[in-house]
């Protein structure tokens, strides 16, 4: 396989998958929508004003110095926003994981010059830059374990299993496939407890949908049933009782078929239970994907895209949502737009 193509599939992490608890009774909640669709790029307030909240937001955006995606820091009211790679670097930056103590950050990279991206860990500031796996495939989406003794992540080293779930120590020994089958899983993610693994899992022809596993990898069990759509980018509550993710269950399947996805936010509890939609703007020309908790719980920040109607190019920004519905606005001062939030674990 090329690594142009692992490369693509590995940043965006859109695979497909089988099922297991019925979504098929969601609450459907009060109608949460976007509004307008922001055509300016400057961000700013959606429908409410910016309040902002505790701890920091990394996501990924061009350099305007070498065109890169590299890594950013961002509080949530807009403010304070810092580069954590060199303007000049020429190196793509992505799949951020905060440290349990906030002051470090796991990414993926293909800074090595060798075409792949491989797992690396770094201060906020850039500095003590270290490897943590080098291979000669790729490797994605690192997630920090809540003791931070260890890092999850994706990769493909079979062609058969093709993406797999691996863990290694944060030194970069004792690595092992710890979740590996016919299907693509993707997307790792630990309990706040550290006693279990989230996970997107499936194939582009039979769809997308979200696992739980032990920390050794033991006791796999499917918590959506999307009958050929797609739920991923599932992401956990601070206090590990629900999960925020993206999806089109909202779609209708036509002739057994489901339309190109056009995701919503999702929550639900952490055994598949009580789904709810939570925003209702998801069509051929918006999307909502790739939410991320903050700290305290009380909001999700996640990724709007707007496609627009005069072929220039679609535009991507973060938003946040508290999680009883309310208050939605745009981080502001993002002219650049963003990309792959994820909100810090602490203030």
């Amino acid at each position: 396989m090329m690594v142009g193509r692992r490369l693509i599939r590995g940043i965006f992490g859109l695979t497909m998958c089988l099922v297991l608890v019925s979504c098929n009774s969601v609450d459907q909640g009060a109608p949460v929508v976007l509004g307008p669709a922001i055509s300016d790029g400057v961000g700013g307030s959606i429908n409410s004003d910016v309040t902002g909240g505790v701890g920091r937001i990394a996501y990924i955006r061009p350099s305007p110095g070498s065109g890169s995606f590299h890594i950013y820091v961002i509080q949530p009211d807009g403010t304070s926003e810092v580069s954590v790679n060199e303007d000049t670097d020429l190196a793509t930056y992505s799949g951020t994981s905060w440290s349990p103590d906030g002051t470090q950050i796991a990414f993926n990279s293909d800074r090595s010059g060798n075409a792949n991206h491989n797992i690396y860990v770094m201060n906020l500031d850039g500095s003590n830059l270290r490897a943590v796996v080098e291979d000669s495939g790729g490797d994605f989406a690192p997630a920090w374990s809540p003791d931070g003794q260890k890092i999850l992540f994706q990769a493909w080293r079979d062609d058969t299993t093709r993406w797999d779930i691996y863990i290694v120590d944060i030194d970069g020994s004792n690595e092992q496939r710890l979740i590996g089958t016919e299907l693509d899983e993707q997307l790792p993610s630990w309990s706040p407890d550290g006693s279990k693994i989230l996970y997107q899992a499936g194939r582009e022809d039979i769809g997308t949908d979200i696992y739980l596993a032990n920390a050794d990898g033991s006791g796999v069990a499917r918590v959506t049933s999307g009958n050929g759509r797609v739920h991923s980018s599932p992401a956990w509550s601070p206090d590990g009782s629900q999960i925020a993710f993206e999806s089109n269950l909202h779609q209708a399947v036509i002739q057994g078929v489901v339309p190109v996805a056009e995701f919503e936010l999702y929550v639900m509890n952490a055994d598949g239970s009580n789904v709810k939609r939570m925003t209702f703007e998801g069509t051929s020309n918006s999307q909502v994907r790739r939410p991320t908790w903050s700290p305290d719980g009380s909001q999700i920040a996640f990724e709007f895209t707007t496609v627009f109607s005069n072929n220039s190019a679609p535009f991507t920004t973060l938003v946040v949502l508290r999680v009883d519905g309310t208050n939605l606005y745009g981080i502001p001062n993002m002219p650049n737009g963003g990309i792959f939030p994820k909100w810090s674990p602490v203030p």
